[in-house]
């Protein structure tokens, strides 16, 4: 803003100063031409006195004998006199160096006598202004030619044009200083928000929720809140997700790890136990083994599911009908109070085996989900919605408490009595896998689990 102003006030001053250069030249020329008429009215009032015009320089010579000093001292300018033919007749020199600028012949006239036309004009010399005019007759005859001086003071300005300049200086001392008041407001007004942001920023923290800034303007700073506060929100979904993919990895590993150590002895307690079993001596020997190998068979399942969790398989993804995979896995359980609705063929990109476990395991879940004293109503439906297929798996059983909602694609998560909890982890990272995304809306009448998925054409 200061800038704007100091570069104003420049070019207003250069130009003020050009336009008054031109204003003092056109004032020099005009006041040259009102003297030099008055001198040509007292020249042609001294001629007027003669009963004729002289007509040889010495007549002349003796009309202006003492009257040149005369008209030159009232008028304050040196003048020079000059026949008709160029010849001088008389000067008024009040300054020495002038005389050289009066030659003693004109030069408009050539070796003939026969003279150019010179009306009036001005030539300028450095600081002179000379002009040459005619003294005409009533008879419109040359009887004079007039030479009059002027000496320009290009220092002098005109009083007016002093007065601008002050008053010019005057409103841009007080814009200037109007400027450095607002300036200093404006910008304690930015650096103070911009200090707040920077303070809100030093303060933003990964782990914690973090503050969101307030404005009530739309303006840039109102942007950059903004940019600000959206910049927090998607911090926060960073941080959710960074920390539920930390909690999925670590699960992942711990359940390889399970997965290897309940392995490793498992092989040859089976092999011990089947070789007691053979025993056809001892009863309690055999219903001993018979008993462990179940158990046995028991941790084997629990450690194939902790290794298919933590390992999964290479997906094979193709373009399949979902109503019909779908409807395929869910058929199996028409008797189970499942039903199946369809809007038509959708088509997208899947491993057909996985989508049968996931299908498998949410009708699983929402069958056990049904309390024994209340019949199981399970509905599977299969749509679509612009690009994207939806898949519900809806049932009426009595909803997932909130405290566990939170919970529910974790490892290890589990409502029921039985089971790893693994089923639902397993389902949202195939999914995933598959480019869709699953979520799940829950009240006391049920809960409906929605899987998004993009629909393919080709």
């Amino acid at each position: 803003m200061l800038l704007n102003l100091l570069l104003a006030f420049l070019l207003t001053g250069t130009f003020s100063l050009f336009h008054f250069q031109e204003e003092t030249e056109d004032y020099h020329f005009e006041r040259l031409e009102r003297k030099e008429n008055a001198i040509l009215s007292h020249i042609e009032y001294v001629i007027s006195g003669e009963d004729s015009l002289p007509q040889t320089i010495k007549e002349w010579q003796e009309v202006f004998a003492g009257r040149v000093s005369e008209i030159g001292s009232i008028h304050k300018l040196d003048i020079a006199i000059y026949h008709p033919r160029g010849t001088l007749i008389a000067a008024s020199i009040m300054e020495a160096d002038n005389m050289e600028v009066f030659p003693n012949r004109l030069n408009e006239f050539p070796k003939g006598g026969r003279r150019f036309p010179i009306g009036r004009k001005v030539e300028e010399q450095g600081d002179l202004l000379v002009s040459t005019s005619e003294v005409v007759t009533p008879q419109n005859e040359v009887a004079l030619i007039l030479k009059t001086l002027y000496r320009v003071d290009h220092t002098s300005i005109p009083q007016g044009d002093i007065e601008f300049l002050k008053q010019l200086v005057f409103v841009y001392l007080f814009l200037l200083i109007l400027g450095i008041l607002l300036a200093f407001i404006l910008s304690n007004y930015i650096s103070q928000n911009m200090r707040r942001v920077i303070d809100q920023l030093k303060k933003v923290r990964l782990n914690k929720t973090n503050e969101k800034l307030d404005w009530r303007f739309d303006d840039e700073i109102g942007e950059l809140i903004q940019q600000y506060n959206d910049m927090v929100e998607k911090l926060e979904e960073t941080a959710v997700e960074l920390a539920t993919s930390e909690r999925e990895s670590a699960w992942k590993e711990m359940a390889q790890q399970v997965a290897h150590e309940i392995k490793n002895p498992l092989t040859p307690m089976r092999l011990t136990l089947q070789l007691m079993e053979r025993e056809k001596d001892i009863k309690e020997v055999r219903e001993m083994a018979t008993n462990l190998l179940e158990e046995v068979e028991n941790l084997t399942h629990i450690a194939e599911a902790f290794s298919r969790f933590a390992q999964m398989p290479g997906l094979q993804l193709e373009r399949y009908d979902i109503s019909y995979q779908t409807n395929r896995a869910v058929g199996l359980y028409a008797d189970r109070g499942v039903t199946f609705i369809s809007s038509g063929p959708v088509y997208a990109k899947l491993d057909k085996e996985q989508w049968s476990r996931i299908m498998h395991n949410l009708v699983k879940n929402a069958i056990q989900s049904v309390p024994d004293h209340r019949e199981a109503e399970i509905v599977v439906s299969v749509n679509k919605d612009g690009a994207k297929a939806y898949i519900r798996v809806r049932d009426n059983g009595e909803g997932i408490p909130r405290a566990m909602q939170e919970r529910v694609f974790e490892p290890n998560f589990t409502t029921k009595s039985s089971g790893m909890g693994l089923g639902l982890a397993m389902v949202k990272n195939l999914i995933e896998n598959f480019g869709g995304s699953i979520r799940f809306e829950t009240s006391s009448e049920g809960t409906e689990f929605i899987i998004e998925l993009p629909i393919t054409t080709e």
